[in-house]
């Protein structure tokens, strides 16, 4: 195993290539670095003892200076350790040679941490709808408190994905997304296709409305309509009640 601050290299390497110097790595030894300009080789930098060489000849190298161009540099000194590794400080005497399991601070085995852990179970969750809110933070929590505590709602807890963002944040901001509502509710499918939006929050019911008619299973056909005309019921339903009733009638004068 060997430790190497490849951000910080980076940035190091990128700086230098802007002055004109470049800093290049061995593959076969992770303990040096050499420094470059215009093509030619200018000396080693040593890792482990924070130290640049100078190459004064191909192949000959001087006393230890000042390099250049700063080298890149690490938190710690480090040290080769016997099998090659570069040790920033580690005292790898008190590690252990493989992990072991805990339970409440004991050491169990593998399958008595497997059996308390339980049968792990995810949702699928790809093909639920997406319920996206952006706005100010007391509106999306007006939202999200209802989608957990409303009746209305209730239906929808686990069968569709919510997210909430800032309108600033950069998930929304410039992706496309309308964030001046108050606030805006987006409702998409799947593939994110957008089905619905609005740009006020009208209330529990009509936003389960919203996701009744988002549904993919969703049958107009089978809305009931409880405001429906009686005018509307087929005469000999009617009829069929009338007769009926002249039974009943009969039946209890008898």
């Amino acid at each position: 195993m060997r430790f190497l601050f490849v951000p910080l290299v980076l940035l190091l390497l990128a700086r230098a290539a802007l002055a004109g110097y470049e800093w290049r790595s061995f593959p076969d030894d992770m303990d040096q670095l050499s420094l470059w300009k215009e093509g030619v080789q200018l000396g080693n930098y040593r890792i482990s003892e924070r130290k640049y060489y100078p190459q004064l000849t191909p192949g000959v190298w001087g006393d230890p200076c000042p390099s250049p161009y700063p080298p890149p540099q690490e938190p710690a000194p480090g040290k080769i350790d016997s099998d090659g590794t570069i040790n920033f400080g580690l005292d790898r005497a008190h590690l252990q040679a493989a992990g072991k399991h805990l339970l409440d601070g004991k050491e169990v085995g593998k399958d008595e941490l497997l059996q308390a852990l339980g049968k792990l179970c995810l949702p699928d969750d790809s093909k639920w709808p997406s319920l996206t809110i952006i706005g100010p933070e007391a509106a999306r929590q007006k939202v999200l408190s209802d989608l957990q505590s409303s009746p209305y709602l209730a239906a929808w807890k686990d069968r569709i994905k919510v997210r909430d963002y800032p309108p600033d944040h950069w998930a929304v901001k410039d992706a496309g997304f309308v964030t001046t509502g108050q606030p805006t509710i987006y409702s998409q499918a799947p593939d994110g296709t957008v089905l619905h939006r609005q740009d006020e929050y009208r209330g529990p019911e009509a936003l389960a409305e919203v996701l009744r008619k988002a549904d993919p299973a969703y049958q107009p056909e089978r809305d009931p309509d409880l405001n429906k005309s009686l005018a509307s019921v087929p005469l000999w339903v009617w009829i069929s009640g009338g007769i009926l009733l002249v039974f009943l009638w009969k039946g209890d004068d008898k």
